[in-house]
């Protein structure tokens, strides 16, 4: 038997996390708008619409096209290696909204641990005995 305190907040952890985002196409454009993600992460988009219109989402930098039709979700499967931001959109409504791909804390961290071992003198100020 385990108490909550044991088992509360403890995540499973994944080589490649993965990250479940919904999306729903409006008259007045996404919901959500922008979706933050970390680098390397296998994001699973799943996209519907509450209008009758014939709407997408659509990321150039990816190739990706999903149709959003109302009482339909459509998935697909996507991985953002490098940081940045990507449009998504949909030409035929002229809606847009973005993705937000940042490197993870973690990962920028050890990046900078690297960066500052690899510097061949470390300048140290000492104040000077006169």
């Amino acid at each position: 038997m385990y108490s909550l305190e044991e088992t509360y907040l403890q995540g499973e952890k994944f080589n490649n996390p993965k990250r479940l985002q919904s999306v729903i196409v409006t008259h007045e454009g996404f919901y959500p708008n922008v979706i933050h993600l970390f680098s390397g992460e296998t994001l699973n988009l799943f996209v519907t619409s509450t209008t009758n219109k014939p709407s997408c989402l659509t990321i150039p930098n990816k190739s990706v096209f999903l149709s959003a039709n109302k009482g339909q979700v459509s998935e697909s499967t996507i991985v953002f290696s490098t940081p940045g931001v990507y449009e998504i959109n949909c030409p035929v409504g002229g809606i847009k909204g973005k993705i937000v791909v940042q490197e993870h804390p973690l990962v920028r961290r050890e990046r900078i641990r690297r960066e500052i071992a690899s510097e061949k003198r470390v300048k140290i100020w000492r104040p000077r005995d006169e």
